[in-house]
């Protein structure tokens, strides 16, 4: 039979109770997790209106008011703060934009609610009393840690190296870069009294700063780019065999920033570099990039990562910036749509070489100058043209930077050495001429890839000889890395660089066929 022992008294209970050991405290709640959505664009050159894209299947992309509407998409499907940045180069490229000095461009960008935006090279085209009247205009910050007062390392007072964007307790860092070799690839005299210096310190600097501060997540936004043999084909999908300037700044800042995004050479790249994410998002607003990190702790994860197109019968554009795109576009639409010429084929812009469009441009610089023959850096070369009517617009977008054309006298031995320069590392043309013949070997060493030159009557070009050049003033002054013509003297001939390709297109029988390409010609 089970015993019943007696019922404790209370003074017992109380003994028992002093007895007892103290019940554990409570562990500590853990810390609630901080989520930031990056949403970034870079190399919008001015594209405020909608486009049919080939790289979209045709379909019509972009545009300030279509981009817009997708950010906001972005930011209402995420239960976090969301910020908008740009990689640079955002004003500069077609006549709604450059017409207005790339007022029309900032209007849209404060409409569409960028929080912050690199300096691209293209960004001084106007010279540094123009930019900083658009910085002026911004509503948001331009960055680059890397630019400093000529002689000091002191940072001019319109430029920022990094800034705080705070919301819902969530403190995101944005530290911002400059391409570095921006005075090599600048008309000279844009930057005077500025100095650039390398991206990676200066940006671990400004990110160690923003850490001090408080900074939760640290972005790097940098004019600075990279190219992929295998871009990726989805959203999502990670590119293949990068390479660039932007993974070597990645893997010296890795351990500082949490994410780094990238512009200037137009591509679409979805990587990894130094432990972080690196994303770039094609150019001209065809694309843009979302990024979800996440902090638990002293520990960031990316959640996603991925490039999207902001398809334009994907959303209802957004009516404020709609009517800001709109109002400037109404100032020069009597002079975009004038049709120019007809073409019998399209002319595409591939990323090197020679093609028949740096052909014809190159043709058309001689002609303007009168001058024995014609170099155009492919650079310059801004869009493809379609097949049959084009319109001053397009040729616009194709040449957008109202270089002057000079004519320039030069020696045999500059022209030679010019077109060593035009030959990329792979040897490669990475220019144009026009009434010339160029022989090279593209596996000799560097300085001695250029065999023979020909005028197009078939002399050749001794190296005491002198002939003058038509081309543009920015390649004539050592632009693009043309330093070899530097000392040769020129004369501006009073026309920039889309009304003589207008003159020459308009003299041409219609519809116009573009020289083949064979006036480079590779030997072994």
């Amino acid at each position: 039979m089970r015993a019943h022992l007696p019922l404790p008294t209370a003074a017992a209970l109380l003994l028992l109770g002093a007895c007892a050991p103290a019940a554990p405290a409570p562990a500590p709640a853990p810390e609630a997790a901080k989520r930031v959505r990056i949403v970034h664009t870079n190399d919008f050159h001015g594209r405020l209106l909608s486009a049919r894209s080939s790289s979209a299947g045709g379909r019509e992309v972009g545009g300030s008011a279509v981009l817009a509407a997708h950010f906001d998409s972005a930011a209402a499907g995420f239960a976090g703060p969301t910020w908008v940045l740009s990689g640079g180069d955002d004003m500069q490229g077609t006549a709604v934009s450059n017409l207005s000095w790339g007022r029309a461009t900032i209007d849209a960008h404060n409409a569409a609610g960028y929080d912050a935006a690199a300096l691209g090279n293209h960004e001084f085209d106007w010279g540094l009393d123009t930019l900083r009247a658009r910085v002026r205009q911004s509503r948001f910050p331009w960055l680059a840690a890397n630019v400093y007062a000529a002689r000091a390392d002191t940072q001019p007072s319109w430029i920022r190296p990094w800034v705080m964007l705070e919301e819902r307790g969530v403190r995101t860092a944005v530290v911002g870069a400059a391409l570095p070799t921006t005075p090599e690839i600048v008309m000279a005299g844009r930057i005077q009294g500025l100095r650039f210096g390398p991206a990676g310190p200066a940006i671990v600097r400004a990110a160690r700063e923003a850490r001090a501060a408080g900074a939760d997540f640290v972005v790097a936004v940098m004019h600075i780019g990279a190219v992929c043999e295998q871009p990726g084909s989805a959203p999502e999908e990670a590119s293949r065999g990068c390479e660039g300037e932007v993974l070597e700044v990645a893997r010296e800042i890795g351990g500082d920033v949490d994410l780094v995004l990238g512009g200037h050479t137009h591509r679409r790249v979805l990587t990894a570099e130094g432990g972080v994410p690196v994303l770039e998002a094609a150019s001209y607003g065809t694309a843009y990039s979302v990024t979800d990190l996440e902090r638990r702790g002293d520990s960031v994860a990316v959640l996603s990562r991925e490039i999207r197109v902001p398809y334009a019968d994907e959303v209802a554009p957004d009516t404020a910036v709609a009517r800001i795109v709109a109002r400037w576009n109404a100032d020069v639409r009597p002079i975009t749509e004038r049709a120019i010429a007809t073409l019998a084929a399209a002319l595409e812009d591939p990323d090197f070489g020679e093609f028949p469009l740096g052909n014809l441009m190159a043709d058309a610089f001689r002609s303007a100058a009168g001058a024995d023959a014609g170099l155009l850096n492919n650079g310059a070369v801004r869009r493809p043209l379609p097949a049959g009517q084009v319109t001053y617009g397009v040729l616009y977008e194709l040449q957008p930077f109202q270089n002057a054309i000079v004519r320039q006298t030069v020696t045999g031995a500059q022209l030679r050495a010019a077109l060593e320069v035009a030959l990329d590392d792979q040897g490669r043309p990475n220019a144009h001429v026009s009434g010339l013949v160029v022989t090279y070997d593209p596996s000799a060493p560097r300085g001695s890839r250029i065999r023979e030159i020909r005028r197009e009557d078939g002399r050749v070009v001794g190296d005491a000889d002198r002939l003058t050049l038509g081309l543009p003033e920015f390649v004539a002054t050592g632009g693009d890395r043309f330093a070899p013509l530097v000392p040769a003297p020129y004369a501006n001939v009073g026309v920039v660089d889309v009304d003589a390709l207008i003159t020459y297109l308009q003299s041409r029988p219609q519809p116009i066929v573009a020289p083949s390409a064979n006036r480079w010609r590779a030997v072994r």
